[in-house]
């Protein structure tokens, strides 16, 4: 075991840094010495990270065109990448308005899936070394259980999961390794507006083993694991950081 010793000096990019789990990530990796390139929809502000080792490129991920245009750029920058993290996404609950629910669906699956996919596919061909890489997606308990009203978050986190299955599958021989991490409630930007919710608050907390929710750095620790050399023989696996919700019966 390394103890994350291999992230120093590793060039990791992470979509979604501009807040919540994303910038988190980002934090993490840079205290352990990995050089980070942070991909987000919001340009850089005062609450962004300052740090000698950080990149940030604004990029709607939305289009593809965009996403190549961001991945061209940093090409410029950095011959290789060691890691990618796939975390950036949207969650928008059903609205009353069915055009604007066919609306929200698409939307949500560019940003969820087609994203991932797009920048996935780059990194095996534009920057993955003879030495392989590593990609970890960054699903949900959603690709696992049946939460109402949200569609759109539901199906795309579930493809999440299968399309790392697959790269996992596919590229393997390249020696890349390919994860996805399911989290299930912490205390983030995106659920920020249930855990003020008494109600919602306990009701989530409830459905735990532990009885409570999760902590950022609790979620943190497996990706950081995952992106460390001692994970290199983990590959297409769904790793569930839930505080027990999917394992509990009774």
């Amino acid at each position: 075991m390394d103890n994350f010793k291999s992230l120093k000096n590793k060039t990791i990019l992470v979509t979604g840094t501009s807040r919540g789990i994303g910038k988190s990530i980002a934090e993490a990796l840079l205290n352990n010495g990995s050089k980070v390139i942070g991909v987000s929809k919001q340009k850089l502000s005062k609450k962004n990270i300052n740090h000698k080792n950080y990149f940030h490129y604004f990029c709607d991920i939305e289009q593809e065109r965009n996403i190549i245009k961001t991945l061209n750029q940093v090409k410029k920058k950095f011959k290789n990448i060691d890691v990618l993290i796939n975390n950036a996404g949207i969650s928008i609950e059903n609205t009353k308005n069915d055009k604007r629910n066919f609306k929200v669906f698409s939307q949500t699956l560019k940003t969820n899936l087609n994203a991932a996919y797009i920048f996935s596919y780059y990194l095996v061909k534009k920057f993955i070394k003879k030495t392989g890489g590593t990609i970890i997606n960054i699903s949900s308990i959603g690709g696992e259980l049946g939460f109402p009203n949200n569609p759109a978050y539901i199906s795309s986190k579930t493809a999440l999961i299968g399309l790392t299955r697959s790269f996992a599958r596919d590229y393997g021989k390249l020696n890349l390794n390919c994860n996805a991490v399911l989290p299930g409630y912490f205390k983030t930007d995106m659920n920020m507006k249930s855990f003020r919710n008494k109600t919602r608050r306990h009701l989530r907390q409830n459905l735990t083993m532990l009885g409570r929710w999760g902590e950022l750095d609790e979620l943190i620790g497996t990706i950081l694991f995952l992106a460390s050399d001692s994970s290199k023989y983990i590959t297409g696996q769904k790793i569930i950081v839930d505080g027990g919700i999917t394992a509990k019966g009774l």
